[in-house]
């Protein structure tokens, strides 16, 4: 699908971002009224977007370590990106990556990773809940930022 507009307006359960195709395609994408990034501008919005249906079709293709991922720039209106990233997830006894992801800053990386080690805690047994439980890298294979179990127990205490 060719995205040729984006449209962003306000819905019953938040704020929606629709691309839409040139053929009638549309794909909506629905952000919760609590979410704090629906306070920001429509290019951040349509990057918030985008970051999240990445994360939805690259969850269903993520391979382990030494895999590819699925990602690929979905066009149409973008924000200025910091960089590619791969984030790694601790899967029980297993790390799964998702490599390629297209963020705008490194804040927005550690806050991808962290809204992930919270979803993690639901995933994962509590004798598996130690040590790092996301971590991100540069394109350059540098670590960049992580994410521990205590943190994300931390910061879901926060938000309840």
């Amino acid at each position: 699908m060719q995205v040729l507009e984006t449209e962003i307006h306000a819905g019953p359960e938040g704020t929606v971002v629709e691309f839409l195709g040139d053929g009638g395609e549309k794909i909506a994408v629905t952000m919760a009224t609590s979410d704090p990034r629906l306070t920001l501008d429509k290019a951040a919005l349509v990057g918030c977007a985008k970051e999240m249906m990445a994360q939805c079709a690259a969850f269903g293709n993520t391979e382990r370590v030494s895999g590819q991922s699925g990602y690929r720039d979905l066009g149409g209106p973008s924000i200025k990106s910091q960089g590619l990233f791969t984030f790694e997830y601790r899967d029980n006894n297993s790390v799964r990556q998702l490599q390629g992801v297209e963020l705008a800053s490194l804040e927005a990386a550690h806050g991808e990773a962290l809204r992930s080690a919270i979803d993690l805690l639901d995933d994962t047994p509590e004798g598996g809940q130690e040590g790092w439980a996301v971590r991100v890298r540069d394109g350059s294979g540098k670590i960049v930022s992580s994410v521990d179990f205590d943190e994300a127990r931390r910061e879901k205490a926060a938000a309840e």
